[in-house]
């Protein structure tokens, strides 16, 4: 790549973070964030993972580590959610048991968005949001975006009629955005990595139940092995997908409201829609009629997405420093 052809990438990617208001990543490294994904972790450990976040189990912002989290839990979710899909699938080959499907459509659609909802889990480092709260926006925060979705696709909005598939991008974000509002009203949640993680919760029940839609469909339409190869599909690629598009409006929606009950004049203050744009734009271009070899287009954007995931981890880690800070009377590093 040529010097000139570099500085103009880079040009861009400042213009980027500049428009979505995120910071470059500093002290961040790949291997260290997955430092812990093969280390043995025994069964206490893992039980107490997911006992966390009520009023007696969320620790004092004094006790929190504000360092890069190093998630591993989310590795364990995913081979096992893969497990029972391969027995499923397994039952499937060797029984042709119409009453396997139903669990095959269910685990298939549920196992990536699962796992990647873990791993939002892990970097909510603050620890105040329990196992039963986040189940609770990917079962009915999932079911309201999309009901909500729908409402707004029978609209009649004719602007939007030349967009084709990319118009999801304009409607399912929105519809996800609502739901979450509907659903996290709690002002214990107030923490902007708390933002990213219940996000990422109502767009795992939206990705997994749209997946289960698809299924189905196809199912009746072309059969069993075609809705398998859908299913797959889908599932290798929706990390990429709904559930980061709406952690990061999510991110961008506690940005602005932290502590603060919601108002329309929140969604006018570019610190929230520079950034909720990012999503609706990625998705449009993901739903767009074209392809690039090799799936390089769902690739590019995930990369793309995730990018902008850990700087505003970076970002929410910083407001725990800072509280801590406060709370433990600290002298201001920056200073």
């Amino acid at each position: 790549m040529s010097d000139k052809s570099s500085k103009s990438n880079e040009s861009l990617k400042a213009k980027f973070e500049n428009f979505a208001g995120i910071e470059k990543l500093e002290g961040f490294s790949l291997s260290r964030l997955f430092s812990d994904v093969f280390k043995h972790h025994p069964a206490a450990e893992v039980e107490g993972m997911f006992t966390i976040g009520t009023e007696r189990t969320t620790p004092k912002i004094e006790n929190v580590d504000c360092s890069w989290p190093r998630p591993w839990m989310f590795f364990r979710a995913l081979a096992g959610s893969v497990f029972v899909y391969v027995l499923f699938v397994v039952g499937w080959e060797c029984f042709a048991n119409v009453n396997l499907l139903p669990g095959l459509i269910a685990v298939g659609a549920f196992a990536m968005p699962i796992a990647t909802l873990v791993f939002f889990f892990e970097v909510n480092v603050r620890r105040n949001v329990s196992v039963y709260q986040v189940m609770r926006l990917v079962v009915k925060g999932g079911v309201i975006s999309i009901l909500f979705s729908l409402v707004l696709y029978v609209l009649p909005l004719e602007e939007l009629s030349g967009l084709g598939a990319s118009v999801a991008g304009m409607i399912e974000e929105p519809g996800k955005l609502f739901a979450l509002l509907v659903m996290a009203k709690s002002d214990r949640y107030h923490y902007k990595l708390n933002g990213l993680l219940l996000g990422a919760a109502v767009g795992t029940g939206f990705a997994a139940f749209e997946s289960m839609g698809y299924a189905f469909s196809i199912l009746l339409d072309e059969g069993p092995g075609a809705m398998s190869g859908n299913i797959l599909l889908r599932g290798f690629f929706s990390p990429f997908g709904h559930v980061v598009w709406t952690a990061i409006c999510g991110f961008a929606l506690w940005r602005v409201k932290g502590k603060k009950a919601f108002t329309w004049n929140m969604v006018e203050d570019v610190k929230f829609w520079h950034l909720a744009l990012v999503p609706v734009v990625l998705h449009a271009i993901w739903n767009a009629d074209f392809e690039l070899p090799f799936l390089a287009k769902y690739f590019t954007l995930g990369i793309v997405a995730w990018s902008v995931v850990l700087a505003l981890v970076q970002e929410g880690l910083k407001e725990l420093r800072e509280e801590q800070r406060i709370v433990m009377s600290l002298p201001d590093p920056n200073e």
